[in-house]
């Protein structure tokens, strides 16, 4: 075994981390967030009255049909704006019946794509979501009042923002900006999404779902406005008994994928948007909730959701009634623009530093057990824009990585004076610019 790099820790300005440096073209691209854009996206999908799956899709100004038409052509004035690389796409296919859905419907997925620049990776790719339907008390109930202003018109009022303000960016790996259908439904949706992606040999690095990110006011007017939670299962693996072992022996199960992207969008989100916490939560969704990232999950891709703090349980999945000095019901009274337009930089600026950074390392090892300094070894992509490597650490009792260091390019590291039974590791690869890649934590022993 060889070991590169051995105490050499850079100190080049150029090399280092994005949150060590001074980031100026992702804070001023996280800048142009306008909380009048979205504002006036919940607003316009907030009039349709109701965007259940099960309304009317032929009526002109209520009901999904509606929302669906309005909605295309707001992702096709994207793809004509000045500089605008985004290009237009929609999905329609048959669902149901089956639960939730009675009867057979039309569905159709919509968004908008920017392209990738580096042929060789032209089969990856991130995506951001939004289901962009809603529903009322009964989710069979296609003819009440279902506003959904924040569930969930604010995740897609999210994702158009995101577009808007990436659509001249010309990253690395294609982003995909979605608003999906049939999420009250079961996730028809992104279901369908996902499979199509696996089907067109697709690597999803990363999927974002946003979940309900506008409602700051939770239930007794507990405020929520300074936090927001990442959701993030793990995605489905079939394991081997070695591998189950493996597992085992390394501790490393709050350490896959999707605790990774977790990990990385409250670094990034906490670096560029001030007095703002990004919470990993170290379960899946909220409990009896399933969302647009299950089917992501399922398929073996990473995948988070970004959800508001605190719910208000008087306005989510109500019919919209007033008795007295109670409200209920899901208006754009209780959408703030603020709030959400904090949620949107977080996730432009990762978005941004995500989709032009160097492929991640692969087979990340752990050597040194049993010895005073640990080892790490990896294996780094051919990929011109590699300049380093990141490596992470923290305490085995801790949940976010406590210590970065990062070193010039190699494909091995000795830790000097740091046991491998106390701490856990891993390696993230950055270019010269600090767009880092995922970190990845090891996935074998070397005794």
């Amino acid at each position: 075994m060889r070991w590169f790099c051995l105490g050499l820790a850079l100190s080049v300005a150029a090399l280092l981390p994005a949150q060590e440096r001074p980031p100026s073209l992702v804070r001023d691209l996280a800048a142009k967030v306008e909380s009048a854009r979205l504002t006036r996206t919940v607003d316009r999908l907030a009039s349709f009255g109701t965007r259940h799956t099960l309304s009317d899709p032929a009526a002109e100004d209520r009901g999904i049909g509606a929302a669906r038409r309005w909605l295309a052509g707001e992702f096709q004035v994207l793809t004509r704006a000045p500089g605008s690389r985004l290009e237009a796409f929609d999905d329609a296919f048959q669902a149901g019946p089956g639960p939730n859905l009675p009867r057979a419907v039309e569905l159709v997925n919509l968004g908008v794509v920017l392209p990738g620049t580096d042929p060789a990776r032209n089969k990856q790719a991130l995506v951001v979501a939004a289901h962009y339907d809603s529903r009322a008390a009964d989710v069979l109930d296609g003819r009440s009042d279902a506003p959904g202003a924040v569930d969930n018109a604010s995740g897609v009022a999210l994702v158009l923002e995101m577009a808007t303000v990436l659509a001249a960016e010309k990253p690395a790996v294609a982003i995909y900006f979605v608003a999906t259908a049939g999420g009250e439904q079961g996730n028809l949706g992104s279901t369908r999404l996902a499979e199509k992606f696996k089907e067109a040999g697709i690597d999803v690095l990363a999927m974002v779902a946003a979940e309900s990110v506008g409602n700051a006011p939770g239930s007794g007017a507990v405020k929520g406005d300074a936090a927001v939670r990442l959701f993030s299962g793990e995605p489905a693996r079939v394991e081997s008994e070695g591998e189950r072992r493996l597992r085992d022996l390394l501790g490393d199960q709050d350490d896959g994928p999707s605790r990774s992207l977790a990990r990385y969008v409250k670094r990034v989100g906490e670096f560029y948007v001030e007095d703002f916490e990004a919470l990993v939560m170290l379960r899946r969704n909220r409990l009896g909730f399933s969302g647009e990232q299950d089917p992501f999950l399922r398929e073996g891709y990473p995948a988070v959701q970004v959800t508001e703090l605190v719910d208000n349980y008087d306005r989510l999945r109500q019919n919209v009634v007033s008795q007295g000095s109670r409200r209920t019901g899901d208006t754009p009274a209780s959408f703030s623009s603020g709030y959400c337009a904090r949620v949107t930089r977080m996730l432009v600026a990762t978005f941004r530093h995500l989709s032009y950074a160097p492929p991640a390392p692969q087979n990340v090892g752990l050597g040194g057990c049993g010895g005073p300094d640990a080892k790490l070894f990896w294996f780094l992509p051919e990929d011109p824009r590699t300049a380093g490597v990141v490596i992470y650490r923290r305490r085995g009792d801790s949940v976010q990585w406590a210590q970065t260091r990062t070193f010039a390019k190699c494909d091995g590291q000795v830790i000097p004076d740091v046991g491998t039974d106390t701490d856990l590791f891993a390696v993230a690869a950055v270019d010269a610019q600090g767009d880092e890649s995922l970190a990845v934590s090891p996935r074998s022993v070397a005794f």
